[in-house]
């Protein structure tokens, strides 16, 4: 998905105190021995956005971003922790997974960024690392608070979240239904491709939420609001439960998808633009189904901040 920092900073407001951060250096290498991107690199990016912009239009995020939560630069060495675990619950998309090798399988989900920001399932066939990369993150935000460092403890937390929020957004589960899959293997030419049209689909879907979120509209952030917590005691068997529910709600938002946009992201490389996004009103089937998937994510993230950060906080096991 895209606007991590709006669910995230809605449940952190709704999860954990008030509170700022000493911010520290980074002095973890030795712990996190995972391939990144050799080009991308550590930001102290506070106070800035968090939306990721390119010169490729299918890729830059910015254009759709609006001001939702209000970044303010750090002072005298502190940090806000709401913005905190807002703004870098959008670090993974920043390029660290980009341009790496880290599974044969990445393929099918176009490439690295995709294999660790995905869990595909489609015809027996599972793709993608979102899980794993919310274990690792979570791991080494033990390792900063078990060492008093909250800002760190903190800033791994948001990675994870990023990881949990990406595991459920529609179509990180699976690029499209079985049945549709198959159909469109009949009809490839006239497609374009099946990667192609479930390309389309998936990052219109993207920003169109992305778009609406980050523009505050509200049947949105409501459903975030009113999500309850999920309580999390086992993370990886609790992330597997999520994960399940989330492929379920995909096959059905998909449908909907599909219908809503007329099958025009069958034809071509297509995106929806910002002006286009802002017009277009969703059915009552297809908002509650976008409201379905909000409460599931929001409620995950509001049990992780509880189970994970909040004991943390307050100096439980720091």
């Amino acid at each position: 998905m895209i606007a991590h920092d709006v669910l995230t900073f809605l449940c952190a407001k709704q999860t954990l105190p008030e509170d700022r951060l000493e911010i520290t250096p980074y002095r973890y290498e030795k712990w996190d021995k995972s391939v990144y991107n050799p080009k991308a690199r550590i930001e102290m990016r506070g106070g800035k956005r968090p939306s990721v912009a390119h010169d490729d239009p299918m890729i830059d995020e910015d254009r759709y971003y609006a001001d939702f939560v209000t970044y303010h630069s750090p002072n005298s060495n502190t940090t806000d922790l709401y913005e905190t675990i807002a703004l870098y619950s959008a670090e993974p998309d920043w390029g660290m997974d980009e341009d790496i090798k880290v599974s044969p399988l990445q393929f099918l989900t176009g490439g690295s960024q995709g294999y660790r920001h995905l869990r595909y399932a489609l015809l027996g066939v599972r793709a993608g690392a979102a899980h794993k990369r919310a274990a690792h993150f979570t791991w080494l935000a033990e390792r900063a608070f078990a060492g008093g460092d909250r800002y760190w403890g903190v800033r791994f937390s948001a990675c994870a979240i990023h990881y949990i929020e990406d595991l459920l957004t529609p179509l990180h589960q699976k690029p499209c239904t079985e049945g549709f899959y198959l159909k469109a293997l009949l009809a490839w030419k006239r497609m374009g491709g099946i990667f192609t049209v479930a390309f389309n689909y998936h990052h219109s879907f993207e920003r169109y939420t992305g778009y609406h979120l980050w523009h505050g509209t509200k049947w949105l952030i409501d459903a975030i609001m009113r999500a309850q917590r999920i309580d999390i005691q086992d993370l990886k068997k609790d992330l597997n439960f999520f994960w399940k529910k989330a492929k379920k709600l995909t096959c059905r938002i998909f449908r909907e998808w599909r219908e809503f946009l007329k099958e025009r992201m069958e034809h071509g490389k297509n995106l929806l633009g910002p002006e286009e996004v802002a017009g277009l009103v969703p059915p009552d089937s297809l908002k509650r189904l976008l409201e379905e998937w909000l409460e599931l994510s929001a409620g995950a993230v509001k049990g992780y901040l509880a189970k994970y950060v909040l004991p943390r906080l307050e100096g439980e096991g720091s």
